[in-house]
């Protein structure tokens, strides 16, 4: 990296400190997601992703709308570059883990794990292709409006944004817990989740800059997303221990393979089932962010 990130950093005021955290965080992590480190590339788009959620709200009010956009558009482009790796990565994980538990899968889950690693060599060629095209020194110089503790917009100013924001998140998990029913669809249920962890970072912000108490609600979309993000890890592996069924010669591994498909649409059914209980407590995060989290921020 040709500078640090957080050189960036300014005097130590409460928006800044929410700031050069998460910059801390990509610092730290960025150069050992180039080695190919696991751990690493979840650290860093965990930290884009909040980074992503902390910039509207602490955004100088004389940066500019457009000045804004391209920032986040910018995080947003690396919380996306990392993003096809780290799903595979975590299918390979989730791969080890249904092995270790039944092992009279292990032919089905060797030609599995063979797929998945083919696909996940393109995509970290892929992924250091679209770093390379955004080196750590302009990203750094785009974030330099956010430098100037003067700049900053007032606790008013920022408690607002934070409000407005809440309010969004909230309906769009409202809408999207709607839009998903009853009856299992992924790509609905993925919605969910992706509303679910938007509105999560929102509450940890509210909580750290506003000093709003929002520990119960976080916790409770924490669930949630852990488990919705398990089903779609799930989907991930089944699409490929398909794809190694259908193109295996290997008659050998044909009954371990759907040995392992069973066992993943048999946990995808009590997932689903786990999270329909769950509804309610979700309902119960979007009332209190249109409720008494909502009149705490004004």
């Amino acid at each position: 990296m040709k500078r640090s990130l957080v050189a960036v950093a300014g005097r130590p005021r409460r928006f800044q400190q929410a700031l050069v955290r998460r910059l801390k965080a990509l610092d730290r992590d960025l150069p050992s997601v180039r080695e190919d480190d696991v751990e690493a590339l979840h650290r860093a788009r965990v930290a884009s992703r909040r980074l992503r959620e902390v910039l509207p709200v602490i955004e100088p009010e004389s940066a500019g709308e457009r000045h804004g956009r391209k920032i986040r558009r910018r995080v947003r482009r690396l919380t996306r570059a990392l993003g096809g790796v780290r799903e595979l990565d975590v299918a390979l994980l989730l791969l080890d883990e249904l092995q270790a538990d039944h092992p009279d899968v292990g032919a089905g889950a060797a030609a599995t794990a063979a797929e998945v690693r083919r696909d996940r060599a393109e995509r970290l060629a892929e992924m250091l292709r679209r770093m390379d095209e955004m080196e750590a020194a302009t990203l750094a110089a785009d974030l330099r409006a956010y430098e100037d503790a003067r700049s900053a917009p007032s606790v008013a100013v920022q408690r607002r944004r934070l409000r407005e924001r809440m309010a969004r998140r909230a309906r769009r998990l409202d809408d999207a817990v709607d839009a998903a029913g009853g009856l299992y669809a992924s790509d609905r249920l993925h919605l969910v989740r992706i509303a679910a962890k938007q509105l999560r970072y929102v509450l940890e912000l509210v909580d750290e800059l506003a000093g709003v108490g929002t520990a119960r609600p976080v916790a409770t979309l924490k669930k949630a997303q852990d488990l919705l993000g398990r089903l779609h890890d799930l989907e991930i592996l089944a699409a490929y221990a398909r794809r190694a069924r259908a193109s295996g010669p290997d008659e050998a591994a044909a009954g371990p393979s759907s040995r392992l498909l069973s066992l993943i649409e048999q946990e995808t059914r009590e997932l689903h089932a786990d999270y329909l209980r769950r509804v309610p407590d979700l309902r119960r995060v979007v009332d209190d962010c249109t409720g008494h989290l909502a009149q705490r921020l004004h």
